[in-house]
């Protein structure tokens, strides 16, 4: 198991229920509608199952002052025990088990419309909500005015918290650990499942809350994310792609190109190239800079070296999800 840090969980989250609360104050919103696993996290602390198709199992509505209630698919009645961990949280409330939304809105509608009634709720702020759910909500609680903040929670979570930076810096450490374990196990004979399996089990081993995805990409186009059970050659290249989330919650993304045996002087060469422009990039990130300026100022560099530029965006944020604002790319994107 990895060392992670000591963090204070209650400070954190009320630094986060701060900077919440200064939002919905300043859009004049009484309770916010939340329904995506990151937001329910950063405005509650709540964790929800985390699947691929899990994004629109759970909604949670919380209040200026913090005090919150879930809906989620295990439960099927109302639980109103307290959570130690969680004194915010007043109830839990079922919704129907392990399928999409939308079959069941009718069943969703008037859960949440209960709740809404029940809070005196008039100016809520909502995310990620299907129409066909939106509108029939709208049509139930006729005196509550709604609001949309996806975009507003998510350039608030742009800025973090230091307690934040140190859980994002433990996470990557752990999947750099993961990284570097797959790369030095990878040999002849090996095919690109067992070189994942690897560094899945790096990050399984170091305690990860969840693991996120597991790209490797052996002698196939751009593009293609799933490993097919490729084997190694020697001099073979390979690129891959890891993440997961840690402790909190907080996710680390990234990707390794590795070799089998001793790549070529020229590719060493042109690496080397790269590495140099890549902390350039890192050197002009700083406060009051815009993403799509070190976006460009690495393509130029590129271009400079007679490299071809990046094809897509040279960096992401990270937060609660592995791919959060801000995205350094061009201005127009």
């Amino acid at each position: 198991m990895y060392d992670w840090p000591t963090v204070d969980w209650t400070e954190l989250q009320r630094a986060r229920a701060e900077r919440t609360g200064a939002l919905m104050d300043s859009l004049g919103l009484d309770h916010l509608l939340v329904t995506s696993f990151d937001n329910i996290r950063y405005v509650t602390g709540y964790r929800t199952l985390i699947i691929a198709e899990a994004f629109d199992w759970f909604a949670a509505i919380a209040s200026r002052d913090g005090d919150f209630e879930m809906f989620v698919p295990w439960v099927d009645e109302v639980g109103k025990e307290p959570d130690p961990d969680l004194p915010g949280l007043r109830a839990v409330h079922p919704l129907p088990s392990w399928t999409p939304a939308i079959p069941h809105a009718a069943y969703w509608t008037q859960a949440l419309r209960r709740v809404l009634n029940e809070r005196r709720a008039r100016r809520v702020g909502y995310e990620m909500l299907y129409a066909e759910l939106l509108g029939p909500l709208m049509e139930a609680v006729p005196e509550v005015e709604f609001v949309p903040v996806t975009t507003a929670l998510h350039d608030l979570r742009m800025r973090k918290d230091p307690l934040e930076l140190t859980l994002l810096e433990a996470a990557s450490k752990v999947n750099s650990m993961a990284a570097n374990a797959a790369m030095k196990s990878a040999e002849a004979g090996m095919t690109d499942h067992d070189v994942l399996a690897v560094a899945m089990a790096s990050l399984q081993a170091a305690g990860v809350e969840y693991l996120s995805h597991s790209v490797c990409n052996l002698r196939r186009g751009s593009g293609t994310w799933f490993a097919v059970g490729n084997e190694f050659r020697e001099g073979d290249p390979f690129f891959f792609d890891i993440g997961c989330y840690g402790p909190g919650g907080y996710a680390s993304d990234m990707a390794r190109t590795g070799f089998i045996g001793e790549p070529p002087p020229k590719v060493q060469e042109v690496y080397r190239q790269l590495l140099a422009v890549h902390r350039m990039g890192e050197a002009l990130a700083r406060p009051g800079v815009r993403a799509s300026a070190v976006h460009e100022a690495i393509n130029a560099e590129l271009r400079a070296r007679n490299l071809p530029v990046t094809p897509y965006a040279t960096g992401h944020g990270l937060g609660l999800r592995a791919c959060e604002l801000p995205t350094i790319h061009r201005s127009d994107r």
